[in-house]
């Protein structure tokens, strides 16, 4: 390891207040096992990272996190086999609700679904709250190219709605890649934000979020692109609305509907990308998020560093986002 690496993962110092993590994963066996059939060494151009709980458990305390909230990330369970896929969400739903189980109070855990089939999904949201007793649920933003706001989700979601469920998003594999163009970069660098920007967006024009006002969207890596791309958004719908006549809401505000949704601020999101979301949502509304397998300890380290010292937010400003908010969302924490 690079000397420079274990400095920084023996020097953060924290602020003293213990964090929530919204924005984490974990990869049970059977998930690993179904990448490996695949042949999925690295999907998307980027290694999958070894996992162990004792571990994850340390990283926790080093980063003064009290509690992760577990969810699978991308390539989500579904590789395009229906049976499968229905499988591996109860054995990866059942593997995080025996982590729960082991480490009550240091684990909670966010379901995966069988999306897009209604039946199943519907089905794995009862057993989840039912018998695994889940936090909440988490959802790819496009499953085989199909994305969050086409009309065959509305059964999940009026599930999901009539639970009041927490839902956090997490980007894929677009359903479209374009060809000949930074083929070398790996997809979560760019795509995952494009996909990001684009499942929201859907959702909006096309009245998902008026349709299933409670639930709670976390939206991942401090709302991706969306922040910038509002403006143009709503000037577009408010100088061109003959443009919009085919999405089923006639009045769609998009500064609104970004207010109501909630983000973690995952990722690399300062300098820039903080200071453009506070322009769009309110501090209630954000969430602490390592990424932690996928991005490093030491990575973990910088990004909280750079959030503990950023004067774009208080320190008070700063518990409600490492802590405060996430207990409202989750009272059990408490």
């Amino acid at each position: 390891m690079d000397r420079n690496m274990k400095s920084i993962k023996s020097n953060y110092k924290g602020n003293g207040i213990p964090k929530i993590d919204m924005h984490v994963h974990y990869l049970p066996q059977a998930y690993r096992e179904a990448l490996l059939a695949r042949g999925e060494t690295n999907p998307d151009g980027y290694p999958t990272p070894e996992w162990d709980p004792q571990v994850h458990l340390e990283v926790m305390k080093k980063l003064d996190i009290s509690t992760s909230m577990l969810s699978m990330s991308a390539p989500h369970i579904n590789f395009g086999d229906k049976n499968a896929t229905k499988i591996l969400a109860r054995k990866v739903n059942e593997d995080g609700a025996e982590l729960v189980k082991k480490y009550p109070g240091q684990f909670g855990l966010l379901a995966s679904l069988p999306v897009p089939d209604r039946k199943d999904s519907i089905e794995e949201i009862q057993y989840a709250l039912n018998d695994l007793h889940a936090d909440g649920f988490a959802l790819p933003t496009n499953t085989q190219g199909i994305y969050l706001g086409d009309s065959c989700f509305d059964p999940i979601l009026d599930e999901l709605n009539g639970h009041k469920s927490v839902v956090v998003l997490h980007p894929n594999k677009p359903g479209c890649v374009p060809q000949n163009v930074l083929e070398y970069l790996p997809l979560p660098i760019l795509e995952y934000f494009f996909d990001t920007t684009r499942t929201v967006t859907n959702m909006i024009l096309n009245g998902t979020l008026k349709r299933f006002p409670d639930i709670k969207f976390v939206i991942p890596h401090a709302g991706a692109f969306l922040s910038v791309f509002a403006d143009r958004l709503a000037s577009a719908i408010k100088f061109t609305p003959s443009l919009f006549r085919n999405y089923t809401e006639r009045e769609i505000d998009v500064y609104t509907a970004l207010k109501g949704l909630y983000y973690d601020v995952a990722g690399v999101c300062l300098p820039v990308q903080l200071s453009a979301l506070l322009q769009i949502a309110e501090v209630d509304h954000l969430f602490y998020g390592s990424d932690y397998s996928y991005t490093p300890e030491a990575g973990c380290i910088v990004l909280a560093e750079a959030l503990d010292q950023t004067n774009l937010i208080t320190d008070e400003q700063r518990r409600f986002i490492y802590r405060e908010n996430a207990l409202k969302l989750f009272p059990r924490l408490k």
